[in-house]
């Protein structure tokens, strides 16, 4: 009696470990949860620039971002001017576990930090943020043609409907850029039919925006400037370490409670 009573526990073992196979598969068709993932891969671009300044290895501590979602960073997109990073292609690390990719999992994610309002970084990320908020283009900008190369060869390698694009802020207006550059950059016309069929099926995911709300905008410059003169005031030398970091943690998740997304279906 005590075998028996004790049997109906191997198929809720055995239901258990099915089940979180099926979480794993389920949780990538949950609009939050990918909006989650990709809320973190942002977060890891800021990593890689604020590690890169304090001259640590900046992927060892980023990657605790990235690894949890079987993901890899494939490269970097780095200004070539100052040497910062301001996005990054992340791939599917098959390496890392030997089950199928995830139904609903990307292929690849494209992501793009925001503005980081610290030396190495204030004068080409605020240059980039004004131009995105007064013309609602980054055309002119000197990352625009890198950003626009790396989504183009991620789109060749995976196919569209397997590619992810994000963005935070200044990164969210170089996601929304690059991806109109994708369906403008083919003269013909059979080429041009086919990326624009290409970018429409294009999931991104865009969060706080610069120019999505005007008054936003006119604020997050009022913030800047006031950060600006806050530096001056205080000696850059003296605003670095801890505290920047945290403005540039606390900017980017305050960002992220308005968000403009898409998602296929």
């Amino acid at each position: 009696m005590a075998q028996q009573a004790s049997s109906p526990a191997c198929p809720t073992t055995a239901t258990t470990t099915t089940t979180w196979t099926e979480l794993t598969n389920t949780s990538w068709r949950d609009d939050d949860y990918r909006r989650m993932v990709m809320a973190y891969l942002i977060e890891a671009v800021y990593l890689l620039e604020l590690e890169r300044q304090e001259r640590r290895d900046a992927a060892a501590v980023a990657q605790q971002w990235w690894e949890p979602f079987q993901f890899r960073l494939a490269h970097e997109l780095v200004d070539d001017r100052d040497g910062s990073v301001f996005g990054a292609v992340f791939e599917r690390d098959h390496q890392a576990s030997p089950t199928p990719t995830p139904s609903g999992a990307p292929s690849a994610v494209v992501a793009f930090r925001g503005a980081l309002l610290r030396a190495p970084t204030i004068r080409r990320d605020v240059e980039d943020r004004l131009r995105l908020l007064a013309r609602d283009s980054l055309r002119g900008s000197a990352r625009l043609a890198r950003a626009a190369q790396a989504l183009s060869a991620t789109v060749d390698r995976f196919g569209s409907e397997n590619v992810c694009v994000c963005g935070h802020s200044l990164g969210a207006g170089f996601a929304r850029q690059v991806v109109r550059m994708l369906v403008a950059s083919s003269p013909r016309q059979q080429q041009q039919q086919q990326q624009q069929a290409a970018a429409a099926s294009l999931e991104y995911h865009l969060f706080n925006a610069p120019y999505l709300s005007l008054p936003m905008g006119v604020r997050g410059v009022l913030r800047t400037a006031d950060c600006l003169l806050k530096a001056l005031r205080s000696g850059v030398a003296k605003w670095r370490g801890k505290a920047l970091r945290n403005v540039a943690y606390a900017n980017c998740i305050l960002g992220y409670t308005r968000l403009e997304s898409t998602r296929k279906l």
